[in-house]
Formats: C-alpha cells, sequence, structure tokens
C-alpha cells in the first residue's frame, strides 16, 4: 500500500508539467530566521499570499460549548513552570522507551518528562515498576493513550477515546473526528499536555523510538522563545521536490501549487520541534487543523503539514508566534539522520564520531545534544542499542525489589 502510494505519486509526478532547478549550496549560519532565509534564497516565495498568520482553532471546539479538556495521568504530576520533554511513545520497545528516558536523565536534565503510554492493562508489571519509580525521582508524567483503533488495509488508525468530557452531564464525549494515524493524532495530546505548563516554560516534542540524548538539549535552546518555535533540517541533500516520501507527504494533504512553491525548501523534521509554550499551544491547534481540512490518511502526512506549514509560511504572525528559527542541517544541535544516511556519504567514512568515543559531532565538530533516526544505518543502530543495554542494566540496578 505504502509502495503503491510512492509509486502513484511518480507516474503523476507534477514536476513533469514544471521543471525545477535546485538551489546550490551556500555557506549559511547554524540559526537562520525562517523569513530572512526566504527573502534571501528564494524571494519569489516571500508574498502576500505565504506571509500571514492563522487564528487557528482549538482542537475542542469541534465538540461544542460544553466540552471541557479532561486527562488523567497514569503516574506523576506536572510542574507548570519547568522546561517539558513530550513524545507519545506509546508501542515502543520497553529497551526504546528506557534508552529514551535514560539518555535524557543522563545529561542532567531536571524538567518534566511527558510520554504517552498503553492504557494501564496493557503494561508489562516491569513497565509499570518503571514509569511508577520515574514519576517518584526522575520528574515522569505518564498518560495512557487512550485509544479506538481499527486496522484499514496494514496501517493501524485510530480515535481518542478520553480527553473531552460534557462539563454539565460530565460523561466523556465521543471522537468527531474520523480515524487517523498516531504520528497526526500525537499532535492532540501535545496540544493538551501544553495547555497544562505556564508561559515561562519551553516545550520540546520528540521522537522517541529513534532517539537518544547525548547532551542536555535545553542548554542550546534560548530562553526567551515564548513567541517562538524552532525547528530542524532534515538534510542540505534532497529538498522536499526531489525526495520522494516528502514529496507524496506534502502533495497528498494540500493543493498542488503548494508543491510547487515549496519543492526546492529543505525537509524539515516533524519529530524535533521546540518552542514556548504559548508557539507550541498554538503550533499544535495549527498541526490539528491541517488534518481536520486535509484528513489526509498517508502515513506521514504530519510531516507534510509542518513543512506546509512551516516554509509556507503560515506559522508567523499567528497569536502567540513571532518568529520560526530553523536549524540548518549538520550545523545544529539536533542530528536528523535518515536522508542523510539515504543519500549522503557512508557515515563509516565520514568524521561524525566524537575521537575516542561513539558520541555524533555535527559539521561543525561539536557533539550533538540530540541524535535522531540513526536505526537507518546498522552500525548506528548497534552503538545505540548497546546504549540502550546500558540503561537497561542501570534500570535493573535501581529497580524496586519485589
Amino acid at each position: 500500500c505504502y509502495k503503491a502510494d510512492i509509486m502513484r505519486i511518480l507516474e503523476q509526478d507534477i514536476y513533469k508539467e514544471k521543471t525545477l532547478k535546485p538551489i546550490g549550496k551556500t555557506s549559511k549560519p547554524s540559526t537562520i530566521s525562517l523569513q530572512e532565509d526566504q527573502k534571501q534564497n528564494q524571494p519569489e516565495l516571500f508574498n502576500r499570499e505565504l506571509a500571514h498568520g492563522h487564528m487557528w482553532p482549538s482542537p475542542i471546539e469541534m465538540l461544542g460549548e460544553n466540552a471541557i479538556l479532561k486527562i488523567d495521568p497514569l503516574y506523576g504530576q506536572h510542574r507548570p513552570d519547568k522546561d517539558a520533554v513530550f513524545s507519545f511513545a506509546s508501542g515502543v520497545s520497553f529497551k526504546e522507551l528506557v534508552r529514551f528516558v535514560g539518555s535524557l536523565l543522563s545529561t542532567g536534565f531536571d524538567g518534566d518528562i511527558v510520554v504517552a503510554v498503553e492504557q494501564k492493562h496493557e503494561l508489562s508489571e516491569e513497565r509499570q515498576q518503571f514509569l511508577d519509580y520515574h514519576s517518584r525521582y526522575s520528574n515522569l508524567i505518564a498518560y495512557p493513550a487512550e485509544l479506538v483503533c481499527k486496522k484499514i488495509k496494514i496501517k493501524k488508525r485510530c480515535k481518542v477515546y478520553k480527553m473531552f468530557r460534557h462539563k454539565q452531564i460530565g460523561g466523556y464525549l465521543p471522537d468527531p473526528r474520523p480515524h487517523r494515524e498516531l504520528a497526526q493524532l500525537r499532535f492532540e495530546y501535545y496540544w493538551a499536555w501544553s495547555t497544562l505548563y505556564s508561559s515561562q516554560a519551553r516545550l520540546f516534542l520528540l521522537d522517541s523510538r529513534d532517539l537518544i540524548f547525548q547532551l542536555n538539549p535545553f542548554e542550546q535552546v534560548p530562553y526567551d522563545m515564548e513567541k517562538k518555535i524552532m525547528v530542524f533540517e532534515e538534510s542540505d541533500l534532497r529538498q522536499i521536490g526531489y525526495e520522494p516520501n516528502n514529496r507524496l507527504w506534502l502533495r497528498e494533504g494540500h493543493e498542488r501549487k503548494y508543491l510547487l512553491k515549496l519543492g526546492r525548501r529543505s525537509v524539515v523534521c516533524a519529530g524535533t520541534i521546540v518552542g514556548g509554550q504559548a508557539a507550541i499551544e498554538t503550533f499544535c491547534r495549527a498541526m490539528v487543523q491541517q488534518w481536520d481540512s486535509s484528513q489526509c490518511t498517508i502515513y506521514g502526512c504530519d510531516q507534510g503539514h509542518v513543512n506546509f506549514l512551516v516554509h509556507g509560511n503560515f506559522l508567523v504572525n499567528s497569536p502567540n508566534i513571532e518568529e520560526v528559527i530553523l536549524e540548518k542541517f549538520g550545523r545544529s544541535f539536533v542530528m536528523s539522520l535518515s536522508l542523510h544516511i539515504i543519500y549522503g556519504d557512508d557515515l563509516r567514512k565520514s568524521k561524525i564520531f566524537e575521537a575516542g568515543s561513539n558520541r555524533i559531532m555535527n559539521k561543525a565538530g561539536t557533539v550533538a545534544a540530540i541524535v535522531h533516526q540513526f536505526d537507518k544505518d546498522s552500525k548506528l543502530k548497534r552503538i545505540f542499542d548497546e546504549n540502550a543495554e546500558h540503561h537497561l542494566k542501570d534500570w535493573e540496578a535501581m529497580r524496586p525489589a519485589q
């Protein structure tokens, strides 16, 4: 099904109608304002159609005026003034969860770690012990992903079972949205969690299955992020219009004209986004509205929505978003490696490893705080699987006696 989608798009390639020339590589700073980048490189895109903000509706509005947000964690409690990491970890293996939490804690991070996991009756005893222990001693907050799912062909799509209640009757309201991919649905959880933090908190939305921390990521995030978000390029080797998956994801959820206008932009990753509380809350509203308007059913459409919002400049000047910061691939503290592994040089021959260790460095020669999508390379996967084993041993040492 997935390969058929790719082939269908390639056969109907919109670039047969208009040939685009790749933008040549230029020397750029590691961090650049998106608006400045657009003005410098493609002034034809920075026009009135693409440069405006929106009043993004709250995800709750669809349920009517009597709906209220009501979700309760299984473990832990929020500290509203603290920085927080959000991740939808339902479905990841125990080893992957331990690596995600353990590697983050090993950096000295002392903010909240907020994750969605399986419903309690689906959690193994060991996983429950792990979540309970870290909720007590490591500021972890775990929510059950209360979902009603069904398989459509080979893909699982879900509705949210318990998130909104009727403020007068008290019962939970049915999810009015059709079944959707978990990669898209997670932004509804992120939105709900973001409302529980104060304006001074910085919130990092992250994947968990294929992500590891090498340094505290918040040490390289500015403090004045209240109305800013920061996004990260996946690679400088392929632009959206020349990478089959990302071309498909952008085209399936949006009008054809946007593929032509945005196809020469770099790929922005949907699994690594950080910002101030107000900016993240607004961004999550925009992501939910993107699905409501497109109802895209292709896996990966969430990344198409992110690139549409960012490169289309639809976030800037929205309430609570004054600036979108684009971090350039290889020069940032976040390294999302998928496209570099697929299209770039063999990592074994590159100077990506810190001397004397297996830590990943960026092109500037500094250790990356976050390494993402490492599982696409067998050597990196082996290295970080070994890292997971170390964190599992640490957990066994601290695990409460039964």
